[in-house]
């Protein structure tokens, strides 16, 4: 009883702490960003899968220095309701991959943040740094919304041409 509510403990945190940080740069973004309601759900949904990203990587970074037994890992594997939060990595290292994590879902982070994910070449970034992501520990979920979110932007941007060119 007592680990099953550590482990509860543990998730109410983890998403408690996702959830607020999501909310704060949601509040930057709204004034940043007034009347495209696309943008800022690509620049939500981007944040959503930074910090989502980045929360995989302490839980690496505690496992230590020791080798992961296979491409497909568990990067919180006390956490059996999340079945161990899993993820994929290359590195031949859990404590190397969290920290690759935690800098890679911060520059997510920091990317949907700051950028304007309709510019040029904003959504293309945001997938590649997402598809980093995946493949160092990010997790699985949060890259794949990091990728949505790259596509939206790159469609609002071919919309916004395709607009431009009809007013011309």
């Amino acid at each position: 009883m007592n680990k099953l509510l550590d482990e509860w403990t543990l998730l109410v945190v983890l998403l408690g702490s996702i959830i607020v940080l999501t909310a704060l740069v949601t509040i930057v973004i709204r004034h940043r960003i007034k009347g495209n309601v696309t943008i800022a759900v690509a620049s939500i949904l981007g944040i959503f899968a930074g910090v989502g990203g980045a929360s995989h990587g302490p839980g690496e970074i505690l496992q230590g220095n020791t080798a992961p037994s296979g491409i497909i890992i568990q990067a919180w594997p006390d956490l059996t309701s999340l079945s161990g939060e899993p993820a994929m990595t290359l590195i031949p290292s859990f404590s190397v991959s969290g920290i690759v994590t935690v800098i890679i879902g911060i520059a997510v982070t920091v990317w949907a943040t700051t950028t304007r994910i309709q510019s040029k070449k904003a959504g293309l970034v945001l997938i590649l740094l997402s598809i980093m992501m995946l493949l160092v520990g990010g997790g699985l979920i949060p890259p794949a919304l990091g990728v949505v979110a790259g596509i939206i932007g790159a469609r609002v941007r071919q919309k916004d041409l395709k607009t431009s060119r009809q007013k011309a």
